[in-house]
């Protein structure tokens, strides 16, 4: 990975985050709340400046961002009957305030994806294919690249993206003949497989290529990018769900791991850049939408409660379980960042 494509990717990150906390900025303050702080990353800030009564700032941990409206937090001290505070307005525009976030991760892929189309045309055919190669892995020492269509491996038939990885699992570790098409032309690898924690890995990304394209209009190509963020997120709950269940194995990145991984896209073009940034947009409007304390998802399912019950749930009560759930989250991003850093240094 070059300096600049860390750098680019750090930036394409930084700005979904920007895309969804400023979805909740604007929907606050459209709505009459008044917003306190806009924050990139969390903890002391490096850079800091006030306008509009918001103080906006870039802080030391760039682990996400957060926009915080007077009055969620019930130990802060505002005045109670200040009728610009979030727990005094009205319920439909709180949930408009938290939902807004996510739909902005979803209006962002949607418009990346209109670029995406627009400009590269419409797939009309895929082949299994090497969506990424992972720096210094066995995959990259053999000379496997970016892009290229995936024939054969160990001397099986790739008719789909999903049959790499059993057959590299089943390897033990021996060299495996593979044979690519690039540029039209079938070329003949060797790889050997490296023994990792969940198996024998080569180091890539399948994924299903467009081998054909054609052109597309104005009107199709809106039609097909408002929807694809509704498939895109049915795809990854029916992989959440297998994850779930066990059926396949749970691999999760944080910060550092999708940094690394757009890092790496950046070598292959714009093509590729605004596929990935379309599809973590998409994953990050979704994982906010879960039901999870703490995430958007967990703070809509306590206004669905108070909107069924018709009574107001005690501030302090919502307050706790959003910091257990909070807690949590943190764990699991320490974990899951610590792998990322891992990864940097260990093949895949």
């Amino acid at each position: 990975m070059s300096a600049s494509g860390i750098i680019l990717a750090i930036l394409f990150v930084s700005l979904l985050i920007v895309v969804h906390e400023g979805g909740h900025f604007l929907v606050a303050r459209w709505c009459g709340m008044r917003v306190l702080r806009f924050s990139l990353g969390f903890g002391r800030p490096l850079v800091k400046w006030e306008r509009g009564g918001t103080i906006y700032q870039i802080a030391v941990v760039p682990l996400g961002g957060f926009v915080q409206i007077a009055g969620m937090n019930p130990h802060e001290e505002v005045d109670q009957a200040d009728p610009s505070i979030y727990p005094n307005r009205p319920a439909w525009q709180r949930v408009l305030t938290i939902a807004a976030g996510p739909f902005a991760n979803y209006v962002c892929a949607t418009l990346l994806v209109f670029i995406y189309f627009m400009a590269f045309g419409m797939p009309t055919a895929f082949k299994p294919g090497v969506a990424m190669v992972v720096a210094a892995s066995p995959a990259a020492k053999a000379g496997l690249k970016d892009r290229d269509l995936l024939v054969s491996i160990d001397g099986k038939k790739i008719a789909k993206a999903e049959d790499v990885l059993p057959i590299v699992k089943a390897s033990d570790g021996r060299p495996m003949a593979m044979v690519v098409r690039r540029a039209g032309q079938e070329v003949s690898l060797t790889v050997t497989p490296e023994k990792q924690k969940i198996g024998y890995r080569i180091g890539v990304l399948p994924a299903e290529i467009a081998t054909a394209r054609r052109a597309a209009g104005l009107g199709e190509s809106a039609w097909e990018s408002v929807r694809y963020p509704a498939i895109q997120s049915v795809n990854m709950l029916g992989g959440l769900y297998l994850m779930v269940r066990g059926k396949i194995k749970a691999e999760v990145s944080g910060p550092v791991g999708i940094v690394r991984a757009v890092a790496q896209t950046t070598k292959s073009g714009a093509e590729d850049v605004l596929q990935i940034i379309a599809t973590i947009s998409i994953a990050l409007g979704l994982f906010n939408l879960l039901p999870v304390p703490a995430l958007d998802g967990g703070r809509l399912v306590f206004l669905g409660v108070e909107a069924v019950s018709r009574r107001k749930i005690r501030p302090t009560v919502e307050a706790a379980v959003h910091m257990v759930g909070f807690m949590l989250l943190l764990g699991l991003l320490v974990f899951v960042t610590f792998k990322d850093i891992q990864g940097c240094f260990v093949g895949k």
